[in-house]
């Protein structure tokens, strides 16, 4: 899309993008929304563009899972081998929720949407199993692997957005397949919860309840279906009784059906109880919720982040080296409580972290990104799940500014 230069935006791209690089983003119209929201889905655009250049396998409607792949033969075998180097579900859940994230933000997505939405549903069905009951998704591309509750519940968010936004009922009925197949993993173990895996029922994670919360929100969002909300209240509560660290609201990773916790603390699952907490307040307008997603995110915001001073000798906010989609579904949550507070402390964050990993974190020739977002380290082959995920935030970045 070309666009008329404004002059008032080109020092805008000379900051942000060093005189080296070769990946060149669109001249920027301020006319168009504001420059920043512009800036920003353009460098998502540019990156999702590289993500089917450089790691979809078209003959197989399938992504490599690293680039370059140095196990790929590029050779239709007619099944999907695990030394080929294919992305698992999780990694497909990045691209998914990338697409969904431009679709959603930008204003030409029937362009977007043509380009791209056949190859997305293909590589879905890959993993979609029907010989199982309930169907849903499985962990690899084949009949027999693992199914987790959590790929399921990231595929389904992302499929009941796409529904709200197109109102294409395809997207719906792939919704409400996967909430059935969710819902089977729920017990009355420990309490309350939804188990991580399938067929290894020893653990109820934040990753698997977490999320089923925002699920069940949007699903009662789009349906008016109580028994959605029903679910994700309960669950909510369950989590935060189970999961969440009294000392500074942060949660834990899970809790084995032993009783025993596992402690450790990642992004995406306190991001998702922020999102969550705040999709229930807008929902029941109960206060406790709003409350709750405040503490979370004022401690995320302490514990995921950390000062650091670039070339330029001004010191940022930035995200702390980890899974960039871990990140993304952290500011899934950030976004989630802005519309509610309209304060930008936490975005500003997320904002230094992006403006400096476009100059500092991604590789010239590739145009894709390291996970460490200072440019510290890189990384010798390129993860699908990071830029997955870079591409997620650099989108939803697009409409917080």
């Amino acid at each position: 899309m070309i666009r008329k230069i404004f002059w008032g935006v080109i020092c805008c791209l000379f900051c942000c993008c060093s005189e080296e690089d070769d990946i060149t983003v669109d001249p920027v119209d301020p006319a168009d929304k504001g420059t920043l929201d512009v800036l920003y889905m353009e460098r998502a655009e540019t990156t999702f563009d590289k993500l089917f250049e450089l790691y979809w396998y078209d003959d197989m409607k399938i992504m490599y899972d690293k680039y370059p792949n140095l196990m790929a033969t590029n050779k239709n075998t007619g099944n999907y081998p695990y030394d080929l180097g294919y992305a698992y579900a999780w990694g497909y859940g990045a691209v998914l929720s990338a697409y969904n994230a431009i679709l959603q933000r930008t204003e030409s997505y029937v362009n977007f949407q043509q380009r791209y939405e056949k190859k997305i549903r293909d590589g879905l069905e890959v993993y979609y199993t029907e010989g199982q009951h309930p169907p849903g998704y499985a962990s690899f591309a084949n009949s027999w692997d693992d199914r987790f509750y959590d790929d399921n519940v990231w595929f389904g968010i992302d499929l009941i957005e796409l529904y709200d936004k197109t109102k294409d009922n395809r997207y719906l009925d792939k919704a409400q397949i996967v909430w059935r197949f969710i819902l089977s993993g729920r017990d009355k173990v420990l309490g309350d919860g939804v188990y991580w895996k399938e067929r290894e029922k020893n653990s109820k994670n934040t990753c698997s309840n977490a999320p089923v919360v925002v699920f069940g929100v949007k699903l009662y969002q789009s349906t008016a279906d109580e028994d959605c909300l029903t679910a994700a209240k309960e669950l909510y509560k369950w989590t935060k009784d189970n999961l969440q660290d009294p000392s500074d609201c942060l949660y834990w990773d899970n809790i084995k059906t032993s009783g025993t916790k596992e402690k450790p603390k990642f992004s995406y699952n306190s991001g998702q109880m922020i999102q969550a907490a705040a999709l229930l307040y807008n929902a029941t307008k109960e206060e406790h919720y709003l409350t709750e997603a405040r503490q979370i995110a004022e401690s995320a915001h302490n514990y995921f982040f950390e000062s650091y001073t670039p070339e330029t000798g001004e010191t940022i906010r930035i995200l702390k080296q980890g899974s960039l989609w871990f990140h993304a579904i952290l500011l899934r949550g950030f976004g989630e409580l802005y519309q509610i507070d309209k304060d930008k402390k936490y975005i500003k964050s997320f904002k230094q972290s992006l403006d400096h990993a476009w100059t500092y974190a991604r590789d010239k020739q590739s145009g894709l990104f390291n996970a460490d977002l200072s440019g510290r380290t890189t990384d010798a082959e390129k993860d699908l799940l990071t830029n997955g995920g870079i591409i997620e935030m650099y989108a939803r970045m697009a409409t917080l500014q």
